[in-house]
């Protein structure tokens, strides 16, 4: 994981055809939640779909998501695409979230696979 200006970026499979990376940022907060935005970039090579694993710091808890199809399974989001997914090289989607943050602020970790 790299962090930069308050960013976390995590890399997905190694560079080269079929990569994505996933980069979380803190979009507004509040007294009790904040909303979270992850950019999901292709990397050298365009994609055909992808799929971010959010993982939250218990005992945070996602409230409601934007852009996208969340499975859940304990403190673990995982995020696809709505559609198809296809991204050309280099090309970035985003996606979003809002976190319950029940006393725990801590920034939720992010990672980006490819099928």
């Amino acid at each position: 994981m790299i962090s930069t200006n308050g960013q976390v970026v995590a890399p997905g499979t190694p560079p080269g055809s079929g990569s994505c990376t996933a980069t979380y940022r803190t979009s507004q907060q509040w007294g009790d939640r904040f909303n979270g935005e992850v950019t999901v970039r292709a990397g050298e090579s365009a994609i055909t779909s992808w799929t971010v694993t959010v993982t939250l710091t218990s005992p945070q808890q996602v409230s409601t998501t934007w852009n996208g199809t969340p499975t859940y399974s304990g403190n673990v989001m995982t995020m696809k695409p709505n559609g198809n997914g296809n991204l050309a090289a280099n090309a970035s989607t985003t996606f979003g979230f809002t976190v319950m943050a029940n006393g725990q602020w801590a920034q939720p970790s992010v990672s980006c696979q490819t099928p």
